[in-house]
């Protein structure tokens, strides 16, 4: 199974119309004005969210770093014709450093360790130029967000996973720290038990200012009853 198999064009169909509308928004949010920014996708995956961005840039500003060469060789033709796709992050920040003007991080942080985070961050911190962009999205697991996707993975997984229960479920709602499983070097497989609370904090600690935060997919609501929350954010002076 490829990776947009279980993301954006999952077999479920309200599901993945809720993945279409997400990219949507996603777009939306990094995008504009993205008329002359050099662009980071760190941990982009099949590099998807690039095929949003030919019309607006040139595909040699369009640069995307992924660890695992599988994902990276699922790339549409369009996107693998014209961007730089890599696996080597040291080639990548002797080639770039310093030059990106628009960093994205989406679907990365909540799975690593702090050791993997501090990792991220110092190789974001080295690729940024002066005055970049970073937006980094994580999803809530904590709250009344967290504690209804909890039910929901209880109601769906049932004991397949040792973290859906209902003890675990009530954790979430009350941000209560839940045991994470590393299943593999430095990375946890599953969302539960994500802080972006800590996760705020860890980026204030390192040297990122919070310019603004988002919820998605409903703004209005902030963080009492959403999927996901950005980060926007410049390197603290």
């Amino acid at each position: 199974m490829d990776y947009a198999s279980y993301t954006r064009n999952t077999n479920e169909t309200l599901k993945g119309i809720a993945h279409r509308r997400r990219y949507d928004q996603i777009v939306k949010l990094i995008a504009s004005p993205l008329l002359t920014d050099k662009v980071l996708d760190y941990g982009c995956g099949d590099a998807h969210l690039f095929s949003y961005f030919l019309k607006r840039l040139s595909p040699a500003s369009l640069v995307g770093y992924d660890p695992n060469p599988t994902l990276l060789a699922e790339a549409a033709p369009e996107v693998a014709a014209g961007s730089i796709l890599t696996v080597d992050i040291n080639r990548l920040k002797e080639a770039h450093q310093g030059s990106f003007t628009l960093i994205y991080c989406v679907e990365v942080c909540e799975h690593l360790t702090d050791k993997a985070l501090e990792e991220l961050f110092n190789n974001l911190k080295e690729l940024a130029s002066p005055r970049a962009k970073l937006i980094f999205g994580v999803p809530l697991e904590t709250g009344l967000s967290g504690f209804l996707k909890a039910l929901y993975r209880l109601r769906r997984h049932g004991r397949q996973q040792a973290t859906f229960t209902f003890a675990n479920a009530l954790r979430a709602l009350f941000g209560l720290a839940i045991y994470r499983e590393i299943t593999d070097i430095e990375w946890y497989g599953h969302h539960t038990g994500f802080s972006h609370d800590r996760f705020r904090r860890k980026l204030q600690a390192t040297g990122f200012e919070v310019k603004r935060t988002r919820c998605l997919p409903f703004p209005r609501l902030a963080t009492v009853l959403n999927n996901e929350i950005y980060f926007t954010c410049s390197e603290a002076c």
